[in-house]
């Protein structure tokens, strides 16, 4: 869905463990010189998804870490969001 809006160039969502739940991060890779902010992203996934799919965060980042196959590497996002290490722009 995050995909779809016309200034993200790729994204992905990982799950994040809260007291009893889980709830879902995002992170975004933008068009170079967007300005497209995480509350235009939100209110974009606000109008295409029920508010428990939405994401509770947004995340913008300079690139994904993908594998040389292009694969994104969710592992090295939930190791970073959970370690609170995130190259943020």
């Amino acid at each position: 869905m995050l995909n779809e809006h016309p200034a993200v160039v790729q994204s992905a969502v990982i799950g994040r463990a809260v007291p009893g739940n889980e709830e879902v991060v995002a992170f975004v890779q933008l068009l170079p010189g967007s300005t497209v902010t995480p509350s235009d992203l939100m209110a974009h996934a606000a109008r295409l998804l029920t508010p428990y799919k939405r994401p509770s965060e947004i995340i913008i980042v300079n690139a994904l870490p993908a594998a040389s196959s292009g694969k994104i590497l969710k592992h090295h996002l939930a190791d970073a969001a959970r370690d609170g290490v995130i190259a943020r722009v």
